[in-house]
């Protein structure tokens, strides 16, 4: 039997993550491919049919009526956002924590959004 290389990877995938406090995290990874800073204003959004969060940097896409938010210096887009993605997901405590995994780029008619699916 020959032997076979492992792929490990130093950083994980692009990835979503809400914890047991509710806080919605961009893995590092996701924040280096979608070259996403902590002066990076972002715009979260929610397919609720096919479980999935998107996001869009504001100055790119200029979303009519959005509320933007900007990660921190470790990636994390805030509580509140965490809590409002958990209730359109209706994804209780018990569901927590919650992992993303990115699909790639969605288009909705003007916006294309970095899509990110929900890992059962």
């Amino acid at each position: 039997m020959a032997f076979e290389p492992l792929k490990l990877s130093s950083r994980g995938d692009a990835a979503l993550t809400i914890d047991k406090f509710y806080r919605l995290r961009v893995s590092a990874t996701a924040l280096r491919e979608l070259a996403m800073t902590q002066f990076t204003p972002v715009v979260v959004s929610v397919d609720v049919e096919n479980k999935r969060v998107g996001l869009v940097k504001q100055d790119l896409a200029k979303v009519p009526n959005a509320t933007t938010v900007r990660p921190d210096k470790r990636g994390y887009l805030g509580v509140k956002a965490g809590k409002m993605v958990a209730d359109k997901l209706a994804l209780s405590a018990d569901d927590l924590p919650a992992r993303f995994e990115h699909v790639g780029r969605v288009d909705e008619g003007a916006v294309f959004w970095n899509a990110f699916e929900l890992v059962r």
